[in-house]
């Protein structure tokens, strides 16, 4: 039979205690527990492994053998909550959160600097537009608009992304004012992020589209917004991002998009996860 792991352990420190009443002073055991530990050892493996006198201790030929191997035993423990601590710091220290460019800026860098400003550890904040394996990049959160995680992730709506054509008020100027309807912007120029490609295609909610060329071009949406800023054309932003410049006028809303928080926490995401999760949910219903 194969002696209890904690019993072996008292067996290392009564040794090393040389005493069963400094042993139990120790491990914070009483004497009597002490006692019955090294009787389950001497029960499990059929022999003495200490000789014990009221002034002396002594170890048997099977208390010898047992001895290195409870040595090896300690270390291991030690090892392994060494590991956990330190998994534990990591976890404390760093929560990884990514997020499309548009929502960046506008809404995870303010929520995630006041999560920082509370002292609640370390963040890493991952833009990128393409949803990305949480799993190998080792994300804790990702906000994602519109799209859908896959089964194995966990996911909840956070709130809606509202979309808008924007364009500067000095273009505006430049056109003699806001256009009546959406087929007056034809003539106008452009700004288009890659994905909406060429021509791009405007929808409204009220039913009226147009298709159109752009003038401009940017992979990013920030790259669209500061175009759209610096009066290069009319484009679509999220009405978060566009909200952060002074410079541009919503023309008019064109879509709503739902947002996702999406983890591979299970049932129980860490503490920072949750408190994250509900700063942004709190922070879209602003």
């Amino acid at each position: 039979m194969t002696p209890n792991t904690n019993d072996l352990l008292i067996f290392l420190c009564v040794v090393e205690a040389r005493s069963i009443t400094a042993a139990a002073r120790q491990s914070g055991l009483t004497k009597s527990a002490v006692s019955q530990a090294l009787k389950r050892i001497e029960d499990a493996v059929g022999a003495k492994v200490l000789f014990r006198t009221t002034r002396s201790m002594s170890l048997t030929d099977t208390g010898a053998r047992l001895l290195p191997h409870c040595n090896s035993l300690r270390q291991v423990q030690q090892d392994l909550q060494e590991a956990l601590t330190q998994s534990g710091r990591d976890l404390q220290r760093t929560l990884t959160v990514t997020a499309p460019h548009a929502l960046c800026q506008s809404l995870l860098v303010p929520v995630l600097s006041r999560f920082l400003e509370e002292g609640r550890g370390c963040v890493r904040l991952v833009a990128e537009d393409v949803p990305i394996n949480l799993v190998e990049h080792q994300i804790d959160l990702a906000i994602r608009v519109g799209g859908t995680a896959s089964q194995s992730a966990r996911i909840s709506k956070i709130g809606s992304l509202h979309e808008s054509i924007f364009a500067s008020r000095r273009l505006i100027e430049e056109r003699g004012g806001l256009p009546a309807k959406l087929d007056d912007l034809k003539h106008w120029p452009h700004v288009a992020n890659d994905w909406q490609g060429d021509p791009i295609t405007y929808r409204t909610d009220a039913g009226p589209q147009l298709r159109v060329s752009p003038r401009v071009r940017s992979n990013t949406v920030l790259g669209v917004r500061d175009f759209l800023d610096a009066g290069a054309g009319v484009g679509l932003l999220p009405d978060l991002l566009a909200e952060k410049s002074d410079k541009l006028v919503r023309i008019a809303p064109v879509s709503i998009s739902p947002i996702y928080a999406v983890h591979q926490h299970g049932t129980t995401p860490p503490r920072q996860v949750k408190e994250v999760v509900s700063a942004l949910r709190q922070a879209l219903k602003r």
